[in-house]
């Protein structure tokens, strides 16, 4: 698996998706652009829109990612992902849903139910996927979803089910 900082933009093609102008979808070599975050903390878990914010990154990273926000999607005005709370903590919001696969510490498959408050105070790291921008109510963004997830610790819930699947993490 590709970590964040071993990703050239000059690699990331794009191509026009739909009728407006503006529009793309895009890829790294024969497949989604995914990567590698480095490892963070999410304080509150997933919230109520399926979505979750990991915090804890080490600078460089912080500004990787917003050049590479800059790069996909300069449209104007932009929605980042990269959040900065009310102490001037940046946290990194990302989509989770159903498909997301799932490692405890061990890299060992489980299959919780997706609802708010998993992975609240959990070290993980994530492989993501963008996928494509969007525009929605008058304002541009990216499109952010957790492919994988590996939780260190303790699993926020019991392992009662497993899907095939194997763990990329590095």
């Amino acid at each position: 698996m590709v970590f964040w900082n071993e990703i050239n933009t000059r690699d990331i093609d794009w191509n026009q998706i739909g009728k407006e102008d503006g529009r793309w979808k895009y890829t790294l070599g024969d497949g989604p652009l995914r990567f590698q975050l480095p490892r963070g903390t999410c304080t509150w878990g997933v919230g109520a829109y399926k979505s979750l914010q990991i915090s804890n990154f080490d600078p460089k990273f912080i500004a990787w990612w917003k050049e590479l926000e800059n790069q996909l999607c300069p449209q104007e005005p932009f929605n980042s992902n990269m959040r900065v709370s009310s102490d001037g903590t940046p946290s990194l919001r990302l989509k989770i849903d159903e498909s997301t696969y799932i490692f405890d510490q061990n890299s060992k498959q489980i299959t919780p139910g997706i609802e708010e408050g998993l992975f609240k105070g959990q070290d993980l790291s994530c492989l993501i996927d963008i996928d494509s921008n969007y525009f929605f109510k008058g304002t541009w963004g990216l499109t952010v979803r957790v492919f994988q997830v590996k939780c260190y610790g303790s699993p926020a819930e019991p392992e009662t089910e497993f899907k095939k699947g194997a763990c990329a993490f590095l």
